[in-house]
This record gives structure tokens, sequence and C-alpha cells, in this order.
């Protein structure tokens, strides 16, 4: 999801939530922070390293790929998970 860079205003064609995010027009390391990633859109601080007076706000909508990972990811943990305590009962139950 492209945003501005809050260094130069350039446009990025990065996710804020890369990992060592560098704007491509200034070279400039930028820092990221999530604030909220409920509902429709996750909320971003995005800024200078160092210079915290170039902060702005950037709001990313889910994509529809990222969506579908979530729901996977979430029905898998929530198997696994109830897999588990039948286990544990099950020893618990044993022993």
């Amino acid at each position: 999801m492209p945003f501005a860079c809050p260094g130069c205003g350039e446009t990025i064609d990065a996710s804020p939530d890369h990992w060592g995010l560098r704007c491509p027009a200034c070279r400039r390391v930028l820092r990221t922070r999530a604030l909220d990633t409920s509902g429709p859109e996750r909320m971003y601080d995005v800024e200078v390293a160092g210079q915290p007076d170039t902060r702005r706000r950037v709001a990313v909508a889910w994509s529809a790929d990222e969506s579908r990972r979530l729901r996977a990811w979430l029905a898998w943990s929530t198997v696994l998970t109830l897999g588990l305590v039948v286990v544990l009962y099950l020893l618990a139950r044993w022993g």
C-alpha cells in the first residue's frame, strides 16, 4: 500500500509494516509503529528515524490476501489449541 514519505513527501510503494523501511527518494530510514490493527484499516505512525517532528499517521486497508491468510491462521490455531486441550485432558485422565 503506497504512502507518502514523512521526510520528503515522495510516494513509497511498500507497506508500513515492512522491516528496514527506507525512502527510495531521500534514502532516509523510516520507523513505523502500529497503532490500531482492528477494523477495516490498520493505523501506523511513520517518522524519519531520529526526527519525531516528522511523524505522520498512515492508514492501510486490509487486502483480500491478508484477510484470507489471517482467517486461515486463526482457524488452524483454534484447531491446534483445542486438539492440545483434548490431548492434555486424556493424559490427565490416563495418568
